[in-house]
């Protein structure tokens, strides 16, 4: 996966027993679909070309049973470790938050909520009949992806939608191709496990 063009638009396919959802980018082009393997202990999900091209191209695994503060390491199809995410602890109760790491195991970017609120007020009103239908248009939480120094390099935002989930992420600053898998790969796991909100 090369010369990634953002913003990269994710939507969710509706009334389908496990979470898949295909990768579109600026162009509309699809570049990724991603197949979550339910009934797994452990979280593990697989990366393919599209949705009509099932070339497997990474595969994401938890390294443990329960994901508190579980490490998701991201590999090519040959193997190859390409960098983890790993959910930050006590931190992830109140506010969604998590740190990648480059293949070297090297923090690269952290990954937070930007209003926690949303959140809260999401789950307490979702559970209302009628009107938790339409948190999903109007309560769409944001993750800012920031390097070590503080910059704001990638944004993913939910979009909003009644009746599925359409996600966006864009690159706001400039990083290294590598980087641009990586954080892909991270947000797609990140809307695996955190697939409640918005």
């Amino acid at each position: 996966m090369q010369n990634i063009r953002f913003p990269l638009n994710f939507q969710f396919k509706i009334f389908t027993p496990s979470n898949d959802f295909s990768v579109f980018d600026a162009d509309g082009k699809e570049i990724a679909y991603t197949r979550q393997k339910i009934f797994k202990i452990k979280e593990s999900v697989q990366i393919f070309r599209s949705s009509s091209d099932k070339t497997e191209l990474y595969t994401i695994k938890a390294d443990r049973i329960i994901d508190f503060n579980a490490v998701y390491t991201v590999r090519t199809s040959d193997g190859t470790v390409i960098g983890k995410t790993q959910r930050h602890g006590m931190k992830s109760l109140w506010k969604t938050s998590y740190v990648l790491f480059d293949a070297e195991g090297r923090e690269v970017y952290r990954l937070h909520e930007t209003n926690p609120m949303v959140a809260l007020v999401n789950g307490l009103i979702g559970e209302i009949p009628l009107l938790g239908a339409l948190t999903g248009y109007f309560l769409n939480p944001t993750y800012a992806l920031t390097a070590p120094d503080g910059r704001e390099v990638y944004r993913l935002k939910k979009e909003p939608s009644f009746f599925e989930r359409k996600f966006s992420l864009d690159k706001l600053a400039a990083a290294d191709e590598r980087d641009d898998v990586l954080v892909l790969n991270a947000a797609m796991m990140l809307m695996l496990l955190e697939r409640g909100d918005g």
